[in-house]
This record gives C-alpha cells, sequence and structure tokens, in this order.
C-alpha cells in the first residue's frame, strides 16, 4: 500500500474497532504513515495502534517494530559493549577491534567475506552472523551509531536467506530486521530488496496475494537501481502469473528486461546484493511465468537452453530451475521428470534446504508413478533429503 492507502485503512478500522465514536483525533493522514515509516512515531495512540494491528494483519504491536520509548540516554553507557563481549567469553570467537568499534568499512568487508562463503558451510556461519548481529544490537543502542543501520539490514537479509535455506524457521523473522534497519538507513533500493524477498517467500509458501501485495510495495516510487528494480518486477511478474493474470505477467517481464538495459548503461547503478539478477535470471523467471501459465512447452524450452550452461549459477538457483523444469514434463513425460528431480536434489546436496522443499510437489505428484525405477529412486533421494537435513 502507498501511504495514503494506509493511512485510509488505518482510518477505516478505527470505524470498524470503535463504532458511534467522535474519532476526529485519531484520524491520520499520509503525513503520519510517512513519520511512522522514519520511526519518528515509535507508539502511537491505542486506538491508532490497534488500528494499525487490524489494517496490517498482525497480532501485536511488536510485529509492527512499535514500541514505548525506552527512558535511557542517548548513548549507550561506557563500556557496554565491552560487558557483553566480556560475557561467556569462553565460547565466543574473538572479534576484531575495527568490529567492536564500529568501523563501516571493516563491516563491509566482514560482509562480503561471510556471504562469499559455500552453502555448505551456512549452518556453522549462522552461528557466527547471529553474533554479529547481537553486537550490533548493541552498538545501536538508542541508536548511537545510526550509521551501522545499513550494515545491520543486509545481515540480517543474509542470515534470514541462511535460514531459509537450511532448516531453521525464523527467516521471516530476519527479514523483517532487515527491512526495519534498511528504513532506518533510509536505503531504498535495500528496503526494496527485502520487501522482495519477503514476496519470494510469500509465494513459496502459498501466499500469493501477500506476494503480489508486497512486490507492489518493493516497486513504490524512489530511488531504487535499475537491477533492484528488476529483480522486484521478476517477483511480480511470479505472483501475477500463480493467480493467472497472463498479460500481466508478460508486462512485469519486459520491463524487468528494460530496468537491466538500464543497468548495463549505469555502472555507478549497481547493488552488489542484486548482482545476480541478469538477463538468464529473468529468463528463468519467464519460463517459470509461462510454466504456471499453462505453456509448459515454451517454459521447457527456456529451462533446458539456461541449464545447458551451469557456470555462473549459485547453486539455490539451479536446483530450482531443475525443480521448475521438471514439473514442465511430469503430465506428459514423468521419467524425464524424476531424472530433472533427481539433478534438483543433487544440487540440494550443497546445502540449499529451499530446493529440497521446492521439490515437495513433484515428489507427491510422482509417487503414483512408483513402478517406474526413476520416480522411485527420485522419492527415495527426497525422503532421505528431507528426514537428513
Amino acid at each position: 500500500m502507498s501511504r495514503a492507502e494506509l493511512a485510509d485503512a488505518v482510518n477505516a478500522a478505527l470505524h470498524r474497532l470503535y463504532p458511534n465514536r467522535d474519532l476526529a483525533a485519531d484520524y491520520v493522514g499520509h503525513r503520519w504513515v510517512g513519520k511512522l515509516e522514519r520511526g519518528e512515531h515509535r507508539w502511537p495512540s491505542r486506538k491508532r495502534r490497534a488500528a494499525l494491528r487490524q489494517a496490517l494483519e498482525v497480532n501485536t504491536d511488536a510485529e509492527l517494530d512499535l514500541y514505548s520509548p525506552r527512558r535511557t540516554p542517548d548513548t549507550a553507557p561506557p563500556g557496554l559493549l565491552q560487558d557483553y563481549l566480556a560475557a561467556d567469553r569462553t565460547t565466543r570467537a574473538p572479534l576484531n577491534d575495527e568490529l567492536v568499534h564500529g568501523d563501516p568499512d571493516a563491516w563491509l568487508r566482514e560482509l562480503g567475506r561471510l556471504t562469499a562463503q559455500p552453502t555448505c558451510t551456512w549452518p556453522q556461519l549462522r552461528i557466527r552472523v547471529r553474533e554479529y548481529l547481537d553486537v550490533l544490537d548493541h552498538l545501536q543502542r538508542d541508536r548511537a551509531q545510526p550509521h551501522l543501520a545499513r550494515i545491520d539490514a543486509r545481515l540480517s537479509e543474509f542470515m534470514s536467506w541462511i535460514a531459509d535455506n537450511t532448516t531453521s524457521p525464523d527467516g521471516a523473522i530476519w527479514l523483517d530486521r532487515s527491512h526495519r534497519r534498511a528504513t532506518e538507513a533510509d536505503d531504498q533500493s535495500l528496503s526494496a530488496y527485502a520487501l522482495m524477498r519477503q514476496s519470494q517467500r510469500a509465494i513459496d509458501n502459498g501466499d500469493i496475494r501477500m506476494a503480489i501485495a508486497l512486490s507492489r510495495r518493493s516497486l513504490a516510487p524512489g530511488p531504487v537501481s535499475a537491477r533492484t528494480r528488476a529483480l522486484c518486477l521478476t517477483r511480480m511478474a511470479e505472483a501475477l502469473a500463480a493467480s493467472g493474470s497472463d498479460d500481466d505477467a508478460s508486462t512485469a517481464i519486459a520491463a524487468a528486461r528494460r530496468e537491466l538495459k538500464g543497468a548495463a548503461n549505469n555502472v555507478s547503478d549497481q547493488d552488489d546484493f542484486a548482482a545476480h539478477c541478469d538477463l538468464r535470471y529473468v529468463a528463468a523467471a519467464d519460463a517459470r511465468c509461462r510454466h504456471l501459465l499453462g505453456d509448459s512447452t515454451s517454459a521447457t524450452l527456456i529451462f533446458e537452453e539456461l541449464l545447458k550452461d551451469l557456470s555462473n549459477i549459485t547453486r539455490v538457483d539451479g536446483g530450482l530451475w531443475y525443480t521448475h523444469l521438471a514439473e514442465c514434463y511430469l503430465q506428459h513425460d514423468p521419467e524425464r521428470a524424476a531424472h530433472y528431480g533427481m539433478a534438483a536434489l543433487q544440487f540440494a546436496d550443497e546445502g540449499s534446504y529451499r530446493v529440497v522443499r521446492a521439490t515437495q510437489p513433484l515428489a507427491i505428484a510422482l509417487r503414483r508413478h512408483s513402478a517406474m525405477p526413476s520416480a522411485r529412486a527420485f522419492a527415495d533421494r527426497h525422503r532421505a533429503e528431507v528426514t537428513t537435513q
């Protein structure tokens, strides 16, 4: 929703919650919503909080990152971080002094090193990233070092990605934190990226209506890099295709390709966190949309062409593309569907449980072909992946 739309939704919720009352003093406008987004309002009135919860379909104020202002100094007490780091020092790995003192360049270097690690190391890496986020929490207490909000947003998004690709259930929590921190940092590209990831999770969970709503929010006007906007458009296209909106999905894919052409012509307009969004990525999104809309033939041709060259494809993307290709063959060639499903699971061996989850519908559909050796082998492999991850 836009700010004006959210304001209207809050005012409508006020009428539902408090009928036959004079609510003139409680009505909100788009400027009030803007102040809420920027953190200038941290604790609205009880009525407004209740209306916000209903408008945004949440149960608690904490889910909206609303809290009563703390009666504490503007900066963290001296020695707070040192006391925190000294606690549990028998198990805590040593931290670089530059990180402890909040050097943003040092944090960026460490972020680059962490995100470059192979997926098979992520379950172990998760402990380290969580420790870093605890440190950033203390460094930012009462916004003592607001310049670290963007670092926190990036690390929180990486933490959510680790969670989604392992068996941790808290991916949504970390992604919410990433979006809040990006908003605090006024980094609209990173904020749009976090919303795009939330839309991606909604698609994975089958909540297409929410996926469309989040995609629309990620595409709100603002200074967002072309590559990030292209990524948001591909997510919008997939959500629209899942809803059956053929023309709208095609329009979004075409717009994503135009954005990428703009990104290629503007070297400074780049976000490293969206670097994987290239023409091949958009082509794969196009193929996925075609399959969702019933055109498995053209989707098959696109996926097979993309998978001829596995260089520069992330393990997660490769596994998902093989999964979608297998689904294209499911109805008329179950043996080949099982073959490509097995290829997807081989990518999952590298540490992506998200791929295993994506192959679940395929595994269920192939059970009726259990007499076929390839289908039985795939089912056995899938069961082992699910029960051992």
